[in-house]
């Protein structure tokens, strides 16, 4: 896997986290599904919009961190930083895969 995978996943992952956020928002409007996460059900209880403004922030959060990783950081720490990256994009594909699948019945 190559330093450019960095920027890929750091993509990728942001792109999914905003998928989870808007669709956990959709389905929690329509009374389809409850948020599992006690931290991001307090936030949504506050406001939804405190909650989907988190979830912007982490994605801008993400990006940026991978685009430091990825231009000032030695090999050693990008390489596990990545592996850190492909483990966080795996549990993310898993979420958004059920929020396909509960979609998919509306």
């Amino acid at each position: 896997m190559g330093k450019k995978n960095i920027m890929l996943f750091g993509i990728s992952i942001a792109f999914l986290n905003l998928f989870d956020g808007i669709v956990t928002n959709y389905g929690l409007m329509k009374k389809l599904i409850e948020e599992m996460n006690p931290i991001m059900n307090f936030l949504i209880s506050i406001n939804p919009a405190l909650f989907l403004g988190l979830k912007v922030g982490l994605s801008l959060l993400i990006l940026f961190v991978s685009y430091w990783v990825y231009t000032n950081s030695k090999a050693h720490f990008q390489k596990l930083y990545l592996l850190t990256l492909v483990g966080v994009f795996c549990l993310y594909f898993g979420i958004c895969g059920v929020h396909l699948y509960w979609l998919s019945f509306i």
